[in-house]
């Protein structure tokens, strides 16, 4: 037998699974990253989305408070419609009833909220269907 007989077959195999397992883990941790800056400006959108809806609900409730002062301009057949926008394509539509008696006892005017809808305006195509396989 001759001495320069040897295997080298299992020399690398512990840096390759070394190598192996860094690789995976640094993937996993870009993965985690993207993930979650993603969310984040997910989060960012509704946030600033939710601030401009309860801004428009704060001028709703000033629209509600001027009409039962007496605000009557725009009035046909005793209700009052205002559309407040929010967004570039959405708006929070209200409409306002005048009450049978006209005035409560304290001398403001009774009113009933009929409408207090988010309208959208935007063209969205919900039936478009996807190119799976034809």
């Amino acid at each position: 037998m001759n001495k320069n007989d040897f295997h080298i077959s299992h020399v690398g195999s512990a840096s390759i699974l070394l190598i192996f397992t860094v690789l995976s883990l640094v993937s996993f941790a870009v993965l985690s990253l993207s993930s979650a800056s993603a969310d984040y400006r997910l989060s960012e959108n509704l946030a600033k989305r939710q601030l401009m809806y309860y801004e428009a609900c704060h001028k709703g409730n000033a629209f509600v408070a001027a009409v039962n002062s007496g605000y009557s301009e725009g009035e046909t057949d005793g209700i009052i419609e205002k559309s407040i926008p929010f967004t570039d394509n959405q708006t929070l539509d209200i409409a306002i009833t005048a009450g049978a008696s006209g005035h409560s006892a304290e001398g403001e005017t009774v009113c009933t909220v009929t409408k207090w809808k988010v309208v959208s305006h935007a063209d969205y195509d919900y039936d478009t269907p996807l190119p799976v396989m034809k």
